[in-house]
């Protein structure tokens, strides 16, 4: 085998051992992600109303393209009520 093909069967062989020993101990950390999540959506809360009006504005003025507005109007509201969409689709899938 060349060394390329030596190195790739190496890592492959170190992802899936290194994949088996995934235990539920590391479950404990899941509250630093949420941790981490409330701190951004706090810190980005007072910004998204003048984001969106600057946007706003970009798009009357003709610089940037309406559905670019629209998409940045649909993904902050998917961002800030991704609990209830979360909840919604457990719902809908009886979990």
């Amino acid at each position: 085998m060349s060394s390329t093909a030596t190195r790739a069967a190496s890592l492959a062989l170190f992802a899936v051992l290194c994949s088996l020993q995934v235990s539920p101990a590391l479950a404990q950390f899941t509250g630093a992600g949420t941790q981490a999540t409330n701190w951004f959506v706090q810190l980005i809360t007072p910004m998204v109303p003048l984001a969106c009006a600057v946007v706003g504005i970009a798009c009357l003025t003709g610089k940037v393209n309406w559905s670019w507005f629209l998409a940045a109007l649909l993904g902050t509201g998917l961002f800030f009520g991704r609990d209830q969409v979360v909840s919604m689709f457990r719902g809908w899938l009886s979990v």
